[in-house]
């Protein structure tokens, strides 16, 4: 009995620290764990792109991006590393980006998207080869990246059992991703 009590609290106690109430007024929100948008991500990545900028194309190789919650703001931070290949640079030139993104919902596919990401930076390790590409390439390189990240669902409200049906918003606040249910 007293197992089961202290359970019960247990879970009215996290239930009670992820659900608020929308500041529009819409309704009840519940916060996405950050582990569940990196889980759904992970399926779908390492990607590779193939990518043409004037005379010079190659393969873009994306790892798993990582998904963390900027406190403060209505943006999310993603990071991840990359390798381009072509065949003057047959072993590549791998770096890391770090972008700015906020969230989208496709109310037919009942999937959250990353939502405009902006790259903040991206670094290259090999300096010397990186130097062989133009930034017109490098903003290139970056903006490859954030589509195909983009393009990509990072959570599934209907399999995570969520009543799509009563989905009044979905925002970033105080960098946590919020659905807002109402009826």
């Amino acid at each position: 009995m007293f197992k089961k009590l202290l359970s019960i609290s247990l879970l009215i106690g996290m239930l009670g620290g992820c659900v608020a109430v929308d500041p529009q007024g819409r309704g009840y929100s519940i916060a996405v764990p950050m582990s569940m948008i990196n889980s759904t991500l992970a399926e779908k990545f390492p990607a590779s792109e193939k990518v043409s900028y004037g005379m010079v194309s190659g393969t873009l190789n994306i790892e798993k991006p990582n998904v963390l919650g900027k406190a403060g703001t209505d943006k999310l931070g993603v990071g991840t590393s990359f390798k381009f290949t072509n065949m003057f640079i047959p072993k590549g030139i791998s770096g890391t980006i770090d972008l700015a993104s906020g969230i989208r919902y496709d109310a037919n596919t009942k999937n959250l998207y990353l939502a405009n990401p902006m790259v903040n930076e991206i670094k290259f390790q090999d300096f010397s080869l990186a130097k062989y590409l133009t930034a017109d390439m490098r903003n290139a390189i970056g903006m490859v990246i954030a589509n195909t990240i983009s393009k990509k669902p990072v959570y599934n409200i209907q399999k995570a059992g969520v009543g799509a049906g009563f989905v009044k918003g979905i925002d970033v606040r105080n960098g946590q991703i919020f659905l807002t249910f109402g009826l």
